[in-house]
């Protein structure tokens, strides 16, 4: 039977920061630190040198760090949960910065793992980077374990992909388990490692639950100084360079009497999307406030751009929109097309406008009754990210319970 681990001591080496989009990260630590472990949460120390549009994010965690700085950088967000906002140099740097992260900045961390008292942490690591590699090095502990978790194909985001496919190797040779998103990932892995598994990200079921009011339109409209024209085409995610921007102002354009509406931070220039009157650009909302905006969707959209890098990627917005009882529609991302939980359920297109506003129409012209929304979110349900959860916590178990004999039977050949 199935159960989430309990009283363990987690340190979490997450891709992202702690307030920036809700992904699996903050909804693994989370839960983990309300199911009784004490979690520290360690915010993204990089996978490349910071650019200009990396100034905020820059500056806020300079900000966080020097507000707790008394208390080795850590601030408490819920019961057993903390966050560390690290200050540390860029990985796949020159020697000189890689010795300076491993004498200076790395045991700052450390020392903040010992002020919470943890001893023998279970180490989940996000991240593939050389700074990765060194902060496990300093913290890995004979009684504890190392779970790798892949992702993203982070070669692919990297100025330097030969140095982080060597410290991914190295990484791989020392994890306990590996986590997989996808197929890909998963033999991308296992020429380095063997106890792999795929484990896609999953969905908060609670969060994303529709209310089925008649108002959901409306609601959304609340929110706007413009009434929407309908059907509503909604995103929810980044506005970054894995969507397809040109792909979004055409069909924007060519269907002119639709509303389409954009829920996320812009994290590129956005050209001229942003300026097209039937295109709303709402921001950045908090995750819990999603599933409002998404209840006032007609059909919602996954428009990437079809890449080495996309290829890899598993949408976690896709199983949002699914339990909001919403049609989806997705670029064809082999990811997307190859899950097998979202078959018959996820339309797919090609990354042109054309096709994609034709999938777009079959999607308006499927069911929307009771019976056709529950089994969306049905579908979804498969991706709860409870059952996701205490199937990794299984997997942990049995890690440990491996590297408990390995050593029992070292111990014994003495």
């Amino acid at each position: 039977m199935r159960r989430m681990i309990r009283d363990r001591d987690v340190v979490i080496i997450s891709s992202i920061e702690w307030d920036f989009l809700w992904q699996g990260p903050q909804e693994i630590a989370t839960r983990l630190a309300h199911a009784g472990n004490r979690v520290l949460y360690i915010e993204n120390t990089g996978i490349r040198s910071p650019k200009l549009r990396d100034a905020r994010r820059v500056a806020s965690r300079a900000i966080n760090w020097a507000s707790h700085v008394s208390s080795q950088g850590l601030r408490s967000v819920a019961a057993n949960l903390h966050v560390c906002s690290p200050i540390v140099l860029p990985p796949s740097g020159s020697s000189w910065q890689r010795k300076l992260n491993r004498r200076v900045f790395l045991p700052m961390i450390k020392r903040a793992v010992v002020s919470l008292g943890m001893r023998d942490p279970l180490l989940l690591s996000f991240l593939p980077t050389d700074t990765a590699v060194d902060l496990i090095q300093l913290l890995r502990t004979e009684s504890g374990l190392l779970i790798y978790y892949c992702a993203a194909d982070f070669g692919e985001l990297s100025y330097h992909p030969l140095r982080l496919a060597q410290s991914e190797r190295e990484l791989l040779g020392l994890s306990d388990l590996v986590l997989a998103q996808c197929d890909s990932l998963a033999a991308h892995c296992s020429r380095w490692a063997s106890n792999i598994h795929i484990v896609p990200y999953g969905v908060n079921l609670e969060v994303f639950a529709p209310r089925n009011g008649s108002g959901a339109h409306r609601e959304l409209e609340a929110d706007s100084k413009d009434k929407l024209r309908q059907p509503v085409i909604g995103y929810v995610g980044g506005l970054h360079r894995h969507l397809d921007l040109s792909l979004l102002t055409a069909m924007a354009e060519a269907r002119p009497h639709w509303s389409w509406v954009c829920i996320g931070p812009a994290q590129t220039p956005l050209g001229k999307l942003a300026a097209l009157p039937n295109v709303q650009l709402r921001g950045e909302f908090h995750h819990a406030e999603l599933a409002r905006h998404i209840e006032g969707f007609d059909v919602g959209i996954v428009p990437y751009v079809s890449s080495v890098f996309t290829n890899t990627v598993v949408p976690t917005k896709v199983n949002e929109y699914l339990a909001m009882g919403k049609a989806v529609v997705s670029t064809a991302l082999p990811a997307v097309c190859n899950h097998s939980s979202w078959d018959g359920t996820v339309l797919t297109a090609e990354p042109n406008p054309q096709r994609f506003i034709a999938a777009i129409e079959d999607a308006l012209a499927l069911p929307t009754d009771a019976q056709a929304r529950a089994h969306r979110r049905s579908v979804a349900a498969r991706s709860d990210w409870q059952a996701r959860l205490e199937h990794i916590c299984d997997l942990i178990e049995t890690a440990l319970a491996a590297k408990s004999g390995q050593r029992a039977r070292a111990m014994g050949s003495i």
